[in-house]
């Protein structure tokens, strides 16, 4: 899951937000300049993930893009998830796609002063360019690989995995819609636990 669903997963405590928010920006696990509520919410952040990338649905979801994008593949499906959330977007939430960016955005940028350099820099980029409301959109996500493929340090073609999609999204949305709720509801565990 990319930045939208992390927020949607977040929200709408403001400090599970931002950790969760600056979670690939932490590294390690000295959290020292961080509150302990930030910091639930960056180990929420590495709760996600770690439980997307070893679910079955997502490996299955991982296969359907692995002959064109290799070792790109979880990248691109974590991308193409959140597209899938954000066209489906009123299913899972009451507010308007556009409304809930600005909410994140604003939540964020409050403790912008507390962010480390990686995380500051994609926010800047992220609200610049609206990225969690373009998720709904092909060109938006078109754009999105586009900055990720001249980010990388290795060669790669992310940007053709939108075409790629067209040829078996019936599929890959299935996958998502089987996937998201067991998300939703290990999340609440987690939140419930922790």
């Amino acid at each position: 899951m990319n930045y939208l669903a992390h927020f949607y997963l977040a929200a709408p405590e403001p400090d599970l937000m931002f950790g969760n928010y600056i979670g690939d920006g932490v590294k390690g696990s000295d959290f020292s300049r961080y509150t302990a509520d930030v910091v639930r919410g960056i180990k929420f952040h590495r709760f996600i993930d770690s439980f997307t990338d070893t679910h079955e649905i997502v490996s299955d979801a991982k296969k359907l893009f692995y002959p064109t994008q290799a070792k790109f593949s979880g990248v691109v499906v974590d991308v193409l998830f959140d597209h899938m959330l954000a066209i489906n977007w009123s299913t899972y939430h009451k507010d308007k796609l556009a409304d809930f960016a600005e909410f994140c955005y604003a939540t964020v940028g409050k403790k912008s002063e507390d962010m480390p350099l990686r995380s500051s820099r994609f926010y800047q980029y992220m609200t610049g360019n609206d990225i969690l409301s373009n998720y709904a959109t092909r060109s938006g996500i078109e754009s999105v690989f586009r900055g990720m493929d001249s980010r990388t340090s290795y060669h790669s073609n992310m940007r053709e995995s939108i075409k790629a999609l067209s040829e078996i999204e019936d599929e890959f949305e299935e996958l998502f819609d089987r996937f998201f709720p067991v998300l939703v509801d290990e999340c609440s565990e987690w939140k419930s636990r922790n």
